[in-house]
C-alpha cells in the first residue's frame, strides 16, 4: 500500500488528531450535558456520578482555594491539624470555580485535559515513526481500548454477582475485570469521570516525551522538570511508576548502546524536578498526623486476574506485535517475548492464592521487577520511543504490585502502552490485506476492544437517570433542601462542623420473591450529605470519607448512633459535644415514615427548614 509523502502524512495525521480531539471532547462532555439538561426542578446537578465521595474531597480543596487558602487541611475530620497540604491543581481549579462554580469548573477541566491528552499522545506516538494507519490505530486504541469486562458487566461493585458463564467466573475468581470499575487504568473512563486523572495522564505523557527529546537537546529539560514536579505534587504515586518505567527504558537503551553521558545528565536534571514537591511531601507527612492516617489507608491492588482480564485483549495483540517485530536479532527478541509471557502467566497462576493484602512480598516483587527489566533488555528495539512504551507496559504492570499501601493507584494509564503495542500487532496482522478488508477488520477490532469503554459511557448516563452514584449512597442531583443548606453554610462565616445521617442505599425488591434485584440501586433512601456538604461548603464533617476520615468506620457508627438510637435530648446534646459538631443536618421524621428517626429540631435553632432535611444550629 502506497504511503503518502512526509508532508501529506503530517497533514493527514494532524487532521485526524484534530477531529479525534473534538470527538473526545464531545464524549467526555456528554454525561454532563445529559445531567444538566435532565436536572429536576429545584435540584442541582452535582457534576459527578462515579466515586462521588472522592470528587467531594477534590471539591473541598477547591472550596478552600475559593477562600484564598493555598495551605489546605482535611475537611473530612475534626481532628486538629496544621493545615500544610498544597495541591496546585485544585488550587488553580478553585480559582476558576470562584467564577463558574465547582461542578462546571471540574467538568470544563475534564474536557479540556481530555483534548490536551490527545495532542500530547500524538506527539509521543509520532516518535515511533509508524505509517498513517498504525498511528491512527494506536491513538484510537489508546483512548478506547479495554479488556473483556463487557462480557460480565456490572453497574455496581467489584464482584461478579450477575449470572455469567461459569468458565469466566472461575477464571476470574469471581472478580470483575478492572475495565469495569477502575477508571484511572483506562483513558475513556478517565475522560468520563475525573479531571485529576486526565491532567495526571497529560503530565505523564509529557514527562516521557521530555525524557526522549532530552537525548538530543537541553530544550525539554526545564519544562520536563516542571511537569514531573507538578505530577509529584498533584498525584505523587505516578512518579513511582515513571521511575520504574525509566529503569526498564534504561535497560533497553543499554541493550541498544544508545545511552550517553549527556543524555543521562539531562534525564537526571528532569528527574530533579520532583525534589521540591517531594521534600514538602515528606515534611507534611512528618508533621501532620491526619495526613499520616490518610497515607496509611489500605488501597491494595486487585487480584491479578482482575487486572489481566481488564487488559487481556490488548496484551494478546501487543505480544503478537512483539513477535512480528522480531526480525533482526530474532532469537534475542523472541527470548524477551517469551520472558514477558512467562511473567504474565506466572502472575496469573500465583493469583489463584491471593485473597487480600499484598500479592507479593518486597523480595518477590523485586525479583519480578528484575525479570521485567531483563525482558526489556532482550526486547530492545532501535527506536527509543518503542523501548519506552514497552517499558511502560511491562514495568507498569509489575509496578501495580509494589508492596505499598497505595499500590492500586499505580494503575494510572496502564492501558495506553498496551494499546499502542496492540496497534502494532493489528497492523502487522492486517498488513497484507486489501484496503477494504483491512478497514472492515479494523472496525470490528475497534468495536470489540472498545466495548467496555462504550459500556462506561452508557453507565454514566444510566446513573444520572437513576439519580444514584456508583457508591449507592450518594445522589447525582442535590435536592432543594440540600441546596438551601449548602447556601446557608456558604454564607455563614467561621469554622463549621456538621453531622448528617450516613447514607442508606435503596435497592428495589422483586415483588414475587421479595428479594433485592441484583446489581440494581435507585436514588438513595437517605443520601449521604456528609462529604457533599464538606466539598461544596468547606464545612468539617465528623464522618465524611472512607479514606480521609481517620477511623472512619468507628466515626460513622458514632454518627449513625446519634441519629437513630433512642434517648433524651440531654443525651443527644452530650453526644454532640463529644462529636464537636455545631450543625446537625436532621432528617424530618415525617418525611421518613417507618424509619423511626427522632425529631432533633429541639436541639437548637432551625436555620433551614426543609421538607426532608433541616439544618439545626446547635445552641
Amino acid at each position: 500500500m502506497t504511503e503518502p509523502t512526509p508532508e501529506n502524512k503530517h497533514h493527514i495525521e494532524n487532521r485526524f488528531v484534530f477531529l479525534f480531539a473534538i470527538a473526545a471532547a464531545f464524549i467526555a462532555a456528554l454525561p454532563a450535558i445529559v445531567g444538566w439538561m435532565g436536572t429536576p426542578a429545584g435540584s442541582a446537578y452535582l457534576g459527578f456520578q462515579y466515586n462521588t465521595d472522592d470528587h467531594m474531597v477534590y471539591a473541598a480543596w477547591m472550596r478552600q482555594a475559593m477562600d484564598g487558602r493555598l495551605l489546605m487541611d482535611n475537611r473530612f475530620t475534626t481532628i486538629q491539624q496544621p493545615g500544610l497540604t498544597i495541591h496546585l491543581y485544585f488550587f488553580l481549579l478553585g480559582l476558576v470555580a470562584k467564577v463558574v462554580g465547582i461542578s462546571l469548573a471540574a467538568t470544563l477541566a475534564r474536557i479540556g485535559f481530555s483534548v490536551l491528552f490527545i495532542f500530547l499522545l500524538y506527539r509521543l506516538v509520532r516518535k515511533l515513526e509508524w505509517n498513517v494507519y498504525a498511528t491512527k490505530l494506536a491513538l484510537s486504541l489508546a483512548v478506547v481500548g479495554g479488556g473483556i469486562g463487557f462480557l460480565v458487566w456490572h453497574t455496581f461493585g467489584v464482584e461478579i454477582v450477575r449470572p455469567a458463564p461459569e468458565i469466566l467466573k472461575s477464571l476470574m475468581l469471581g472478580r470483575l475485570p478492572t475495565d469495569v470499575w477502575q477508571p484511572e487504568g483506562f483513558v475513556l473512563p478517565s475522560m468520563l469521570t475525573n479531571s485529576l486523572f486526565m491532567v495526571s495522564l497529560c503530565l505523564i505523557v509529557y514527562v516521557f516525551i521530555s525524557f526522549l527529546e532530552a537525548k538530543e537537546s537541553w530544550k525539554p529539560v526545564l519544562t520536563g522538570a516542571l511537569a514531573i514536579g507538578a505530577l509529584m505534587n498533584i498525584h505523587s504515586y505516578d512518579v513511582l511508576t515513571v521511575g520504574l518505567v525509566m529503569l526498564g527504558f534504561l535497560s533497553a537503551s543499554i541493550s541498544q548502546r544508545q545511552v550517553d553521558t549527556r543524555w543521562l545528565i539531562r534525564a537526571a536534571a528532569i528527574t530533579a524536578g520532583v525534589l521540591p514537591a517531594a521534600l514538602w511531601f515528606v515534611y507534611v507527612l512528618r508533621n501532620d498526623p491526619v495526613f499520616q492516617a490518610r497515607a496509611a489507608t489500605e488501597t491494595y491492588s486487585p487480584n491479578f486476574r482482575a487486572v489481566l482480564f481488564g487488559y487481556v485483549l490488548l496484551m494478546v495483540l501487543a505480544i503478537g506485535g512483539m513477535v512480528a517485530r522480531a526480525e533482526e536479532n530474532r532469537a534475542r527478541r523472541l527470548a524477551g517475548v517469551g520472558l514477558v509471557v512467562v511473567l504474565l502467566l506466572g502472575m496469573f497462576v500465583a493469583a489463584a492464592g491471593h485473597t487480600q493484602g499484598y500479592f507479593m512480598s518486597l523480595g518477590v516483587w523485586a525479583l519480578t521487577a528484575v525479570v521485567a527489566v531483563v525482558s526489556l533488555f532482550l526486547l530492545a528495539d532501535e527506536r527509543p520511543a518503542w523501548n519506552l512504551i514497552a517499558a511502560w507496559a511491562i514495568m507498569g504492570t509489575v509496578a501495580l504490585y509494589f508492596p505499598g499501601l497505595f499500590q492500586r493507584k499505580l494503575a494510572m494509564g496502564l492501558s495506553i502502552p498496551w494499546a499502542i503495542l496492540a496497534a502494532a500487532g493489528v497492523e502487522r496482522l492486517l498488513r497484507r490485506q486489501e484496503r477494504s478488508s483491512r478497514n472492515l477488520a479494523t472496525v470490528l477490532a475497534l468495536v470489540l476492544l472498545s466495548a467496555s469503554s462504550a459500556r462506561w459511557l452508557l453507565r454514566e448516563i444510566e446513573l444520572i437517570k437513576s439519580n444514584v452514584s456508583n457508591t449507592t449512597v450518594h445522589p447525582v442531583y442535590l435536592n432543594a433542601d440540600a441546596r438551601q443548606i449548602a447556601a446557608y453554610l456558604n454564607r455563614d462565616p467561621g469554622r463549621k462542623v456538621l453531622i448528617a445521617l450516613p447514607g442508606q442505599p435503596a435497592q428495589p425488591v422483586e415483588s414475587q420473591t421479595n428479594q433485592p434485584f441484583v446489581d440494581t440501586f435507585q436514588t438513595p433512601m437517605v443520601p449521604d450529605l456528609n462529604p457533599i456538604l464538606s466539598g461544596l461548603t468547606g464545612a468539617y464533617t465528623v464522618a465524611g470519607h472512607w479514606s480521609e476520615t481517620p477511623g472512619y468506620n468507628r466515626r460513622r457508627g458514632e454518627v449513625t448512633s446519634f441519629f437513630l438510637s433512642p434517648g433524651p435530648l440531654d443525651e443527644k446534646r452530650r453526644q454532640l459535644e463529644a462529636l464537636g459538631a455545631n450543625y446537625v443536618v436532621a432528617p424530618v421524621p415525617e418525611a421518613f415514615a417507618g424509619a423511626d428517626i427522632p425529631d432533633l429540631r429541639p436541639l437548637g435553632e432551625v436555620v433551614v427548614e426543609g421538607s426532608q432535611f433541616s439544618l439545626i444550629k446547635v445552641r
